[in-house]
């Protein structure tokens, strides 16, 4: 079985939230000094546990668990926008300059209509 990946999980959610563990452990319910030894790796959270984080902060349990990013890195964005991003970068470079054109006209249209 490979590493587990859970106490950097946390604590890159935790950072990337801006919160101290006080807070982090709060929101979860749980004592700081247990979330602590999470993120330290020294005790290890129960499955209820780890899919109220993945829950809470919209991550995969691949993510948290094992470390792997998705696939498709526009996964988390909305459906339109994840669409026009796989769309784009699927074009052949010239192709994209001219939808980044279009966009700057369509950008600059909508600046001077009413």
């Amino acid at each position: 079985m490979g590493d587990n990946k859970i106490p950097e999980a946390l604590k890159e959610l935790r950072i990337q939230n801006g919160m101290t563990q006080a807070q982090f452990s709060k929101k979860l319910n749980i004592a700081r000094q247990t979330y602590s030894a999470y993120e330290r790796g020294v005790r290890t959270p129960d499955l209820d546990l780890v899919k109220n984080v993945a829950e809470l902060y919209d991550v995969s349990l691949d993510w948290l668990v094992l470390g792997k990013r998705d696939t498709d890195p526009f996964a988390s964005l909305p459906e339109d926008a994840g669409r026009l991003c796989r769309t784009f970068y699927a074009l052949p470079p010239e192709r994209q300059q001219e939808a980044l054109d279009f966009i700057d006209f369509l950008e600059q249209k909508s600046r001077t209509e009413p």
